[in-house]
């Protein structure tokens, strides 16, 4: 089963890693192409709740504290991405922090895609390399 949960681990972490360059890609072509932004908003929802299943996996991997810590952070980064553009009427200054949340979130997928490369390629009896089991 840990095989199969470091997989997973990869597959789900690499899969949004993509999926948040096709959403920069979706708001590039909406600001430069002049279509909807539909695509970008759509996919920012289906993303919001994504790196849950990220987290999961990585705990399921037992590949590590450090491992589910990231996942967690990047979940948290994530889940708070999409509210700040509520706030665009009332306190434009707080959503304006949506791309820079978005960015943060970047740099924690890119951690959390490494870390499941990581994990897949360590052996699975061998225990997680900062000493804690998850």
């Amino acid at each position: 089963m840990t095989r199969a949960a470091r997989v997973a681990y990869l597959v789900l972490a690499w899969a949004f890693l993509a999926g948040l360059v096709i959403q920069v890609f979706a708001i590039g072509l909406a600001l430069f192409g002049g279509t909807s932004t539909e695509l970008h908003v759509n996919l920012g929802w289906i993303l919001h709740l994504a790196p849950l299943l990220v987290l999961l996996a990585a705990w399921l991997a037992r590949a590590g504290r450090r491992h589910w810590v990231a996942a967690l952070a990047l979940a948290a980064v994530v889940f708070v991405v999409p509210i700040l553009v509520l706030a665009r009427d009332g306190l434009p200054a707080i959503a304006a922090l949506h791309p820079v949340a978005a960015v943060i979130a970047f740099w924690l997928a890119v951690v959390v895609a490494r870390n499941s490369l990581e994990a897949v390629r360590a052996p699975d009896d061998e225990a997680s390399s900062d000493g804690v089991q998850a």
